[in-house]
């Protein structure tokens, strides 16, 4: 359920603000205030300098969110160095959410970024090798000003994005020029559309690289605003409020979802026939093409045999894959606390099976189900509390320190409380075949409410904005 509040998170921390035609020595500071769905949750403070040597950019991006009576506000820092001929010389990038706290810091050597990343209980070095078109996603507009905008102008970019350390591939079209009103004068802007992993985004910028108004397909606006109004935010947003705004309401309630282990979904739109995967728990039935160019996908989806399927099973390469048992900056699977964990609930010599049906309710049993994010599978095994994404986190890390492969599934859950289907995460293990389990709820096998749209791969976050604040579910029994 937090998961879509960390997709936001991510969303504002990546785009580019307001940017200047560099020319000599100077700095300036402009500043936008965030809205969801016309409320207020939070602003971006943007300060360039730049001078014969280069151009820093420092960025300040603040949430304000709360859960009950607990602080959920997140600030993410960012500093971005380039060279005078507008490349990546280095970055810093802390973001703290709710006291929890995750840095990387990179410096380019010749063509490969060398970066460390580093929260409590990780700090790793990695290397990825940058090319001509790659550009840092916290400042690649400056690349686009600065060679001159153009209505009907177009092109790519390969963007390195810095709080999640991957790239992806951007393209953008200036699609026309507008005007708009800003504190009783008129502005004239182009406005440049963005287009990435799912995610598209509308950015008005003058002429001097200011940016006027942003808009997003999820539902997020920023404007331009003076500093005292846009760090002023009346009330709070509420996670009970984000999630409601997120639900995907079906055509009818699920009466027992808890219960239900065969289900047939009509889910649209779709962006493309590979868009909803498909595993041994779901496949896709039919896939129909529309006038608008999305489809809709009619899947059936059933929950976890209660037995193993012993017989005619294929070798799955997935589980030879070593993603599946690496140590990440969320699931720090080699920490001496993991480690003794896992040590302690293998002590009997069970089977692999058994092993995560243990880690499963060890996990449920002693985590109080609370919608705090604790960030990562250490914060969580400290604090003994979280949501969906630090259970599969800590039940990730467990597993993986005992050998057990396995993979991060994000997708939608049917809630009995909202009547509708909420964003979730849950992981899937590999112990002779693939099983999905659930230790948010306890289960050892997932429902049929289970709707997988992403597996473990760094870009499944953005995948997952494919289908966030578009999609509608209608279900019926096979």
């Amino acid at each position: 359920m937090k998961l879509f509040l960390n997709l936001v998170f991510l969303i504002f921390a990546h785009i580019a603000h307001s940017q200047p035609l560099f020319e000599g020595a100077g700095e300036r500071e402009d500043w936008l205030g965030t809205y969801y769905k016309g409320k207020k949750m939070g602003f971006t403070k943007s300060k360039t300098r730049w001078s014969p040597e280069g151009i820093v950019m420092d960025s300040t991006v603040f949430f304000k969110i709360r859960s009950k009576s607990i602080d959920q506000s997140t600030i993410i820092k960012h500093k971005t160095r380039l060279s005078p001929d507008l490349k990546l010389s280095s970055f810093s990038l802390l973001q703290e959410i709710s006291g929890h706290r995750q840095q990387v810091e990179g410096k380019m050597e010749g063509n490969e970024l060398h970066y460390r990343t580093k929260s409590l209980g990780y700090d790793k070095e990695k290397t990825v090798k940058f090319t001509e078109k790659t550009v840092p996603s916290s400042t690649f507009l400056i690349n686009l000003v600065s060679e001159g905008l153009k209505v009907g102008q177009r092109g790519e970019l390969r963007l390195f994005m810095e709080p999640l350390q991957l790239m992806v591939d951007l393209e953008y079209k200036i699609l026309r020029q507008e005007t708009l009103q800003y504190e009783g004068k008129s502005i004239d802007t182009f406005v440049i559309r963005q287009r990435f992993s799912g995610m598209e985004t509308m950015i008005w910028v003058s002429h001097d690289g200011t940016v006027y108004r942003e808009s997003t397909n999820m539902g997020f606006e920023s404007f331009k605003e003076r500093p005292q109004v846009a760090q002023k935010i009346d009330e709070a947003m509420t996670l009970s409020s984000v999630i409601t705004m997120s639900l995907v309401k079906p055509n009818k309630p699920v009466p027992r979802p808890k219960n239900t282990y065969d289900l047939v979904y009509r889910i649209h739109p779709v962006s493309s026939p590979e868009a909803i995967p498909e595993d041994h728990r779901q496949k896709i039935i039919k896939v129909e093409k529309q006038e608008d160019g999305n489809y809709i996908t009619t899947l059936r989806i059933k929950s976890e045999p209660k037995k193993m399927d012993r017989t005619g099973q294929k070798k799955d390469e997935t589980e030879q894959d070593p993603k599946y048992l690496e140590e990440t900056a969320e699931v720090q699977s080699r920490h001496k606390m993991i480690q003794a964990l896992a040590r302690e609930l293998s002590a009997d010599g069970k089977s692999k099976w058994q092993l995560a049906k243990d880690i499963n309710l060890w996990v449920h049993l002693n985590l109080k189900k609370e919608m705090v994010d604790t960030v990562t599978a250490l914060d969580a095994l400290l604090e003994k509390r979280g949501e969906c994404q630090s259970h599969t986190y800590l039940f990730t890390a467990l597993t993986r320190a005992s050998g057990i492969p396995t993979r991060i599934v994000n997708g939608l859950v049917y809630s009995k409380e909202y009547e509708g289907f909420l964003y979730h995460a849950w992981p899937e293990v590999f112990v002779g075949e693939w099983k999905a389990m659930d230790p948010t709820f306890g289960q050892d096998r997932v429902d049929a409410t289970h709707i997988k749209l992403t597996e473990n791969s760094n870009e499944s976050p953005f995948h997952l904005m494919e289908f966030v604040g578009k999609i509608a579910i209608s279900w019926s029994e096979p």
